[in-house]
């Protein structure tokens, strides 16, 4: 997968986990707050941004995990179980503790993603996915090998020294 097209869903999914944490904290907040004019409407869009937010970051790892190869497949599966049961139990330890989890996790595993992205996905996987959706994205260009002649610089002999006869002078 192109390094650079991984760096971009990474930092996308990220900055929508953050996003849609915090617009689903605040409408938890406004729901507590009645004095506001309208708060149930303001409440309702921002709760809904944030769903929306949280519904990209599953399109992402829905994504991401089509294009693993495939023994990297189980240590995602087993690494979603033990996100899960870590917010589960700190979830019940501490109220909304959940969330920070959920957050250091997602973004633990994207800085693993960004830093083996050659061995965990398919060379083309990305590509081969874009053109089964009927997506037309360009591929990157393999270098073309040219033929290169070899310059051989001949040295500069030194001239013979010659055998000079003196003049006559008569």
């Amino acid at each position: 997968m192109d390094k650079l097209i991984h760096k971009k869903l990474n930092i996308i999914e990220a900055s929508c986990v953050l996003f849609g944490i915090v617009c689903l904290l605040v409408s938890a907040t406004l729901h507590f707050n009645e004095s506001i004019w309208g708060y149930k409407v303001i409440q309702d869009l921002i709760g809904l941004v944030g769903i929306i937010a949280e519904l990209v970051v599953v399109s992402i790892e829905l994504m991401l995990f089509h294009l693993e190869n495939k023994q990297y497949k189980f240590f995602t599966v087993g690494y979603y179980i033990i996100e899960l049961v870590c917010i589960m139990f700190l979830n019940a330890a501490v109220p909304f503790m959940g969330l920070l989890v959920l957050t250091i996790f997602s973004i633990g595993k994207n800085i693993y993603r960004v830093l083996n992205v050659d061995s965990i996905y398919k060379t083309l996987g990305y590509y081969e996915l874009c053109k089964k959706f009927g997506i037309k994205v360009k591929k990157p260009r393999r270098a073309r090998v040219t033929a290169t002649k070899k310059k051989t610089v001949t040295a500069k002999r030194p001239k013979r020294a010659t055998a000079q006869e003196e003049p006559t002078y008569a």
